[in-house]
């Protein structure tokens, strides 16, 4: 059953509230079916023992409509899904990562434009090559045996910080590997006596 269309301005006035009571009843229902969308209804949940009974107005699941166009507002914190490489924040398009066109979850605080905080909450690539977003952080990890190696996707701001190890334990891979450079591109190391593992991180 679909959900009552709510119509302004009832009871009107000088009309009975018996000759406005259909759409009394209709604005009353669907106002209370609205809110119950997500949420635990005004009359709450039972729950079985042990748990205690879940309350009116709790949260069952949140539902989030996909944003292109995203400002500060001050002093409020949001939290919004959107396309990366899409979705625009204070008049910046945010970096296309993962660029598969899927919605992933961000949060923006209230501070002034030019110092709010944009994190990009989700996302990643679990590959043996991959990244995934933490709470704004960028983290890559892979391996290689060249002594160059280039991130995939590159960092959109800046490579924070690289650690590599070998990627075994022998006599031939006991020389420590030390990161000679490091950009949001990507890093070159000191040696390439082997195969490594390499960690990143990175915004």
């Amino acid at each position: 059953m679909s959900i009552p269309t709510y119509v302004e301005g009832f009871p009107q006035d000088g009309q009975s509230l018996g000759a406005s009571k259909a759409q009394i009843r209709d604005n009353l229902d669907g106002t209370f079916e609205t809110l119950g969308t997500d949420h635990v209804n005004n009359n709450g949940e039972a729950q079985s023992a042990p748990l205690s009974g879940n309350p009116p107005g709790y949260h069952t699941i949140i539902h989030e409509v996909t944003q292109t166009s995203v400002n500060t507002i001050a002093g409020v914190n949001q939290i919004f899904s959107g396309i990366p490489g899409t979705l625009v924040v204070n008049t910046k398009t945010t970096p296309a990562i993962p660029n598969n066109n899927d919605t992933q979850l961000y949060t923006l605080t209230g501070a002034a434009v030019g110092l709010a905080g944009l994190s990009q909450m989700t996302g990643n690539n679990a590959l043996a090559n991959g990244y995934v977003w933490c709470a704004g952080i960028l983290l890559m990890w892979g391996n290689s045996s060249s002594n160059s190696v280039s991130f995939s996707p590159n960092f959109p701001n800046n490579c924070l910080n690289v650690e590599a190890v070998y990627a075994k334990a022998t006599t031939s891979f006991d020389m420590p590997i030390g990161v000679i450079s490091q950009t949001a591109a990507g890093f070159s190391i000191s040696s390439s006596g082997g195969p490594f593992n390499w960690f990143a991180i990175g915004n």
